[in-house]
């Protein structure tokens, strides 16, 4: 066993779960969820035993068109570009190294990531240090020059299907920028017939490119090292110069026979195959690989398994065959590395970290809709539709080791259902409609006692009927919780007590917050839609709560914008307060029967006074070209808003459009 196998079992005490949340039925008489309980992680004892799980778990469910209709499986050369302007790069090229010049500071001068938590990135689709703007467009990471507005520098990443959307993380204190891009297959072809069948790639191959590049020279970033793994990317987070990634990957080396007609004899020849290819299957075939690319050309330098298969558990329940890893990466090295891999067969998609734990969500719930395409159906051995949460630690720069393992029942929302302090666990859920009783949400807090993650405390029964629709941790005594169905119930919880946590206030108000911010200590921004008694939606809302008085919320203000949405609804990333102004800038877009528009809409808060602001436009009936808002950035006294292809300058003040930058 490896070392990191053996802390794993010393480190071993349970943690909680949760993942999204359904609409409700009727209601009846409330029934509490039990109590939270352990979920332990089990080490495989041998690799031999690893490779006869995936085998008994995969026959048990494996049929003639493979594991179609819900599987139960989950997801799922560097060259310089020519920088263009030489003059631009010219006066650039002073700047050079400015990325940790310390000379603007993040909050102050420029906005960087709205992260859940301070401290810890979050990876995007744009970065910035208040110097240079990077973002990437058409396989090639872009650099633009604050100061000029123009691209000073671009390298091409490497990858087969170098056109996908990338998300970065931009380590300022390192001079370095982590990219992560997806590359899809674009389908599954026949692979060469057995006995007469002809076989397919069980799932449809997705990888992740991990690139490490060089803007010590903005003018001319350089690659430091890429890393192709099989799978997909949930999400990343970075802290301190440490990068975890956390993937799925499917299983990567199966190939499943389809029946060669629509006999019922073509059928049982396909499933018996099908059988056959499982039980003669090896490791290779269910786990994921690496690949380390190098020079300007992109030779590999051959493929490794990206986990060792000793470091490697299960959940008590069965969570799907793909499987769930974290990869540490340390970005201060110059050459990009996998510095520790651990991972867990399951499927998971909820990531949360505070700057000591990582948490990662699985559950059946996950792996039947990530491979179903649907989570409106519970799968027929889902048992009571809980959630494991498993949680590594973060303290170690050079690793992320497993710690703990525990489940609740119910479903979250998102990671924001999720919050971590000191080895206390808060956690939101909801569980669905059963029969008479209805579905309703909870708040749950857990701590780590020796090897177990303990409840300690719970307030059920929030939003009899309805699900959670957003929560936001405000501080270590406080939760606010919006649930609803036809009116918007915010809910402010007192957590000070974990043994004892109780419900202080509730406001019900029409529509819903999707999206929390904090602005000071007494007031909350809500971000959402408005709505009718009867639940339908009109438009984009922003409410203003005043929560001075936990026992009595109060909305003292909001703006709605009819028929608008806005991606800072469901991304809180296109979420933008700049509080040096009072500014709230928003990605939004409008469709009715007459018109449509696409651009940023804005708000001003002074004190407790809301007001709509100047809006600007990129495209819809009555502009002269088109383009998406994307992402906003504050810079000194600019808005600069990330479209499709271009970057957009405009007066903070006003929105007035003062320059784009073509990517």
């Amino acid at each position: 066993m490896t070392p990191t196998s053996g802390r794993r079992a010393a480190l071993i005490a349970p943690l909680l779960a949760v993942p999204l949340a359904l609409a409700a039925c009727s209601p009846a008489d409330l029934v509490a969820p039990p109590a939270a309980g352990a979920a332990e992680l089990t080490d495989f004892g041998s690799c031999e035993e690893l490779l006869d799980y995936f085998r008994e778990h995969a026959l048990e469910r494996v049929g003639p068109w493979g594991f179609g209709g819900g599987g139960w499986f989950g997801a799922d050369d560097m060259v310089m570009e020519d920088s263009g302007d030489m003059a631009a790069a010219d006066s650039a090229a002073g700047a050079a190294g400015s990325v940790a010049s310390g000379a603007a500071q993040e909050g102050t001068d420029f906005s960087g990531t709205n992260n859940q938590e301070e401290g810890v990135e979050e990876p995007d689709v744009v970065q910035t240090d208040g110097e240079i703007v990077v973002t990437t467009h058409a396989g090639r990471l872009v650099v633009v020059d604050v100061a000029t507005s123009a691209q000073v520098g671009s390298v091409r990443l490497p990858g087969r299907d170098t056109g996908s959307e990338a998300e970065l993380l931009l380590d300022r204190e390192n001079d370095r920028v982590l990219v992560l891009t997806r590359e899809w297959s674009g389908g599954s072809s026949p692979l060469p017939t057995m006995d007469g069948l002809s076989t397919y790639p069980a799932f449809e191959a997705v990888r992740t490119v991990v690139t490490l590049v060089d803007l010590s020279d903005p003018t001319a970033p350089a690659a430091g090292g890429t890393i192709r793994l099989e799978g997909d990317y949930r999400s990343a987070r970075m802290h301190d110069g440490t990068a975890r990634v956390v993937m799925v990957t499917p299983p990567p080396g199966l190939a499943l026979a389809q029946p060669r007609n629509s006999s019922l004899t073509a059928e049982d020849e396909a499933e018996e195959r099908n059988r056959e290819i499982i039980e003669s299957s090896t490791l290779d075939d269910w786990l994921p690989h690496l690949q380390t690319i190098q020079g300007t050309r992109g030779d590999d330098t051959g493929t490794t398994r990206a986990v060792p298969c000793e470091d490697i558990a299960r959940p008590p329940d069965f969570s799907g065959l793909s499987t769930m890893s974290v990869l540490t990466f340390d970005l201060a090295q110059s050459q990009l590395d996998v510095s520790s891999a651990t991972g867990v067969v399951a499927s998971g998609s909820t990531v949360y970290a505070s700057a000591d734990r990582l948490v990662v969500a699985t559950s059946p719930w996950e792996a039947w809709a990530l491979a179903d395409g649907s989570d409106a159906v519970l799968p027929r051995d889902a048992g009571t539709a809980g959630t494991a949460l498993h949680t590594f630690d973060l303290t170690d720069p050079r690793s992320t080791d497993y710690v703990a393992s525990g489940s609740v029942e119910g479903r979250m929302l998102n990671q924001f259902s999720l919050d971590e302090a000191d080895g206390v666990i808060r956690v939101a859920t909801t569980t669905d409609a059963r029969g008479s009783t209805p579905s309703s949400s909870s708040l749950v807090v857990l701590a780590e006692e020796g090897d177990r993650l303990v409840e300690q405390g719970r307030v059920d029964g929030l939003g009899e009927t309805e699900r959670i629709y957003a929560v936001r941790y405000l501080s270590a005594d406080t939760a606010a919780v919006v649930t609803f169905r036809e009116t918007d119930p915010l809910y402010l919880v007192d957590t000070s007590d974990p043994t004892a946590p109780e419900v202080t206030g509730e406001l019900k108000i029409p529509g819903y917050s999707a999206y929390l911010h904090p602005v000071g200590e007494d007031l909350l921004l809500g971000v959402g839609q408005d709505a009718t008694e009867q639940g339908r939606t009109t438009g984009l809302q922003v409410s203003l709560f005043d929560i001075s008085d936990p026992a009595a919320p109060t909305q003292v203000a909001k703006q709605t914008w009819k028929d608008h949405y806005s991606q800072a609804e469901h991304d809180h990333r296109a979420f933008r307060y700049w509080p040096q102004t009072g500014q709230l800038f928003l990605p939004a877009d409008a469709w009715t029967e007459e018109s449509e528009w696409t651009g940023v809409i804005s708000a001003s808060l002074d004190g407790t006074a809301l007001d709509q602001g100047p809006r600007l436009q990129l495209g819809g009936s009555s502009a002269a070209g088109w383009d998406w808002a994307r992402r906003t950035l504050v810079i000194d006294d600019r808005l600069w808003v990330l479209g499709e292809d271009t970057l957009h300058v405009a007066d903070l003040a006003t929105l007035e459009p003062e320059g784009t930058v073509d990517l």
